[in-house]
């Protein structure tokens, strides 16, 4: 039996639950995970990181794992389910999934433009306070602009967040949504959403649809109309570019594909 390293702590039990589930697989196998990479689309090192709970498994990892081991894939993949959301809400900060920043900055609270301001007008209350008063304004002015900046790049949201001030997404099949991709901090991104473990499949629809749309669109890979809906032209174009990427083209998009539409 394997020597296992500690999982992370913290780590959310639903990921725990998982990854000693598919340790004690691995275990009854008797395989090494040289053996297991070469069984399955995944490498040595894909497989290290899965069992230490250092990266969530794709489902096709799972159900191969199952397959090797004579396990029963639907209680396992209950399992990856479970975990998937956990891995999710890791990303994702709970205030973000509202619609709503952790820290707001309400806007009550800040100075507004053109407010009174205190001003000392000398003894004789004559024009000593005209050039404290016009200070006082153009401060108010800047300090207005740079809120706004400020509130705009919302700083302190994670950046999964980023969905959350998109809006509201509303399924409108066909509809283009516009794709500007761009390389920023080494790894691509279309505007839409920062996700990187997001799992997106046919059917589902959102924000994270359409950047996977548009990345794929960016690398060739013609999934029509970047709508925000998944369905089998996505999917089709998915599986191409998983197979041309070396991964598992079971056209589910995962952490894995994500990294790679991302580079």
């Amino acid at each position: 039996m394997a020597r296992w390293q500690e999982l992370p702590v913290p780590l959310d039990h639903r990921v725990r639950q998982l990854a000693v589930r598919i340790r004690m697989l691995k275990d009854r196998s008797g395989l090494s995970l040289t053996a297991l990479a070469a069984r399955t689309p995944y490498s040595r090192a894909s497989w290290e990181s899965y069992l230490n709970a250092e990266q969530l498994p794709p489902r096709d990892a799972v159900e191969a794992l199952a397959r090797i081991c004579a396990a029963d894939p639907v209680r396992l993949l209950a399992l990856w389910r479970s975990a998937a959301e956990a891995w999710e809400e890791r990303y994702l900060p709970p205030a973000a999934r509202c619609g709503a920043p952790d820290r707001p900055v309400v806007p009550a609270q800040l100075p507004r433009p053109g407010a009174p301001q205190p001003v000392d007008g000398g003894e004789d209350g004559g024009d000593g306070g005209v050039r404290p008063r016009v200070v006082g304004v153009l401060g108010g002015v800047v300090l207005a602009t740079f809120v706004a900046g400020l509130l705009a790049g919302r700083p302190w949201l994670g950046p999964e967040a980023v969905d959350a001030v998109q809006g509201v997404f509303t399924v409108r099949r066909g509809q283009e949504r516009g794709c500007a991709v761009i390389r920023s901090g080494g790894f691509l991104h279309a505007g839409h959403s920062r996700t990187e473990v997001r799992l997106l499949d046919v059917g589902s629809t959102g924000w994270e649809v359409v950047e996977a749309q548009c990345l794929l669109r960016h690398r060739g890979y013609g999934a029509g109309a970047a709508d925000g809906v998944y369905g089998p032209r996505t999917e089709r174009a998915v599986r191409a570019f998983q197979k041309a990427s070396g991964l598992a083209p079971d056209g589910v998009v995962g952490p894995d594909t994500w990294g790679a539409l991302r580079r």
